[in-house]
C-alpha cells in the first residue's frame, strides 16, 4: 500500500454543523514562538516581526505559545533543563498589542516537560489572567496528563503537539489520550512520517469515540524564514489551520475559539484548499459536492472512519496504518469542482467522513500544497 501524503483534509467530525461553503473561513497559526519567551529563537522573533510576517502570509490570527517557564529559561544554558519559574506569558503585553482590525494575536503557552510531550495551551475567551508558573520539572516526574490538567485548570484548550517528534524528549506520552486537540500536522518537512503516524493516531481516537480536534501549525521560531524552510525552520503559516466562522461573525478570539472547539477546521498550506457539502443522504447512500485547489496534481478522496465496536480496540501509541476506507476518489489539478454522484453504503455503519487531497511521496520532494481539517457532522 502506497503511503498517502495529504495535501489537505476536510474532516467531517462529530460536530453540530457541516463544514461547507456557507462558513467564513479564516486562516491562523496556533504554534508560534517569540524571542521574549523562547530562547531557541536566536532573538529573531519579536511579536511585531511575527505579526508583520503573519499578515504577509495571509493569516488572520496567531497564537504565540512560548515554552512554559520561559521567563526563567532565558537565564539557563539549557532551556530544556530549567527549573520551574514564573510568571508565565512574558510576551503577553507585546503580543496582545499586535491585534488590530482584521487580525487577532493572542498569548498561549507550550507546556514543556521532558519525556512526556508538549501541550499547546490556547487561551480562554478573555485571555489568560493567571500569574503563576506551570510545573514542568523535575525531569521525568511531570506527565502529559499533569500538563493537560494544568492547562485546563486555567481555562485553556489543550493540544498534544508533535506527538511523534523525532526528539524523543518531546514525544507524547500516550498513556494520556485525553486532549482537546491533536497537532496532526507540525511544520518542518512538509508532510512527513511523524505526521502520517499522528493522522493514524487521530483516526484511532475518533474511531474510539473521542472528540479530538485535528490541528495544523508551523512551530515557527523565526518568522522571516521563507518557503519551503527546513526541518528546524518551518515558515510561519506552513501549515495553518483555517477556522469556520458563522457568516457576519465579528473576528475575535472568542469567535475563532468557538469554531476551533466545534471542530470547524481545515488544515492546509497556502494556495491549497478543499471544501465539501453533502447534498443527499438516504438509505441508499450519499451524494457530495467537492471543491478546492490543488497547486500540484493530486488525488481527492472521500474517506470514512467507522467507530470501533465494544469488543474492538486500537492503540494510538503504536498504530501506523490509518483506519479509514476510501469511498470515492478523483484525480485533480488546479482549481476543481466535482460531484461524487450517489455513493452506496450500509446505513447501519455510517462512519465519520473527511476529505483528503493527497499526493504520493510529497515529503521527499519538499513541494508545497499540504493541509488538514476537522470533522464535519455525523450522518442524521
Amino acid at each position: 500500500m502506497d503511503r498517502l501524503l495529504p495535501l489537505m483534509f476536510l474532516l467531517l467530525c462529530g460536530c453540530t454543523q457541516t463544514l461547507d461553503y456557507d462558513l467564513a473561513w479564516l486562516s491562523g497559526d496556533v504554534h508560534v514562538h517569540s524571542s521574549i519567551g523562547s530562547d531557541d529563537t536566536d532573538g529573531e522573533s519579536s511579536p511585531l516581526q511575527i505579526a508583520t510576517a503573519a499578515l504577509d502570509a495571509g493569516l488572520a490570527f496567531v497564537a504565540v505559545t512560548d515554552h512554559s517557564n520561559s521567563a526563567g529559561s532565558m537565564d539557563c544554558e539549557d532551556a530544556e533543563d530549567c527549573p520551574n519559574r514564573g510568571p508565565e506569558f512574558p510576551a503577553g503585553e507585546e503580543v496582545d498589542a499586535q491585534s488590530a482590525d482584521g487580525f487577532v494575536m493572542v498569548t498561549g503557552s507550550e507546556l514543556s516537560p521532558l519525556w512526556a510531550g508538549h501541550v499547546g495551551c490556547l487561551p480562554p475567551n478573555g485571555g489568560f489572567t493567571w500569574n503563576g508558573a506551570f510545573v514542568d520539572r523535575p525531569e521525568g516526574e511531570v506527565t502529559a496528563a499533569d500538563s493537560v490538567e494544568q492547562c485546563r485548570a486555567i481555562g485553556g484548550f489543550a493540544i498534544a503537539n508533535h506527538p511523534f517528534s523525532q526528539a524523543a524528549w518531546t514525544a507524547w506520552d500516550w498513556t494520556t489520550a485525553d486532549v482537546d486537540g491533536l497537532e496532526v500536522w507540525n511544520g518542518g518537512l512538509r508532510w512527513d512520517a511523524g505526521d502520517a503516524r499522528t493522522l493514524a493516531a487521530w483516526e484511532c481516537l475518533v474511531a474510539r469515540g473521542q472528540a479530538v480536534v485535528p490541528i495544523a501549525a508551523s512551530d515557527n521560531h523565526r518568522p522571516q524564514i521563507e518557503e519551503p524552510g527546513d526541518a528546524l525552520n518551518p515558515p510561519l503559516g506552513q501549515p495553518r489551520t483555517s477556522v469556520g466562522l458563522e457568516p457576519d461573525s465579528v473576528l475575535s478570539w472568542p469567535t475563532i475559539r468557538r469554531g476551533l472547539m466545534a471542530g470547524a477546521v481545515v488544515l492546509h498550506e497556502r494556495d491549497t484548499w478543499l471544501a465539501a457539502e453533502r447534498v443527499v443522504w438516504n438509505n441508499a447512500g450519499e451524494d457530495w459536492t467537492i471543491a478546492g485547489t490543488a497547486p500540484l496534481p493530486g488525488r481527492v478522496e472521500l474517506r470514512a472512519i467507522t467507530r470501533l465496536e465494544q469488543d474492538e480496540t486500537c492503540d494510538p501509541a503504536t498504530i501506523e496504518e490509518p483506519l479509514h476506507q476510501v469511498w470515492w476518489e478523483a484525480d485533480v489539478d488546479g482549481e476543481f469542482a466535482l460531484e461524487t454522484g450517489l455513493i452506496e453504503h450500509d446505513r447501519k455503519q455510517p462512519g465519520l467522513r473527511y476529505l483528503a487531497l493527497v499526493r504520493d511521496d510529497q515529503a521527499a520532494s519538499q513541494e508545497g500544497g499540504t493541509a488538514m481539517t476537522g470533522l464535519l457532522e455525523l450522518p442524521p
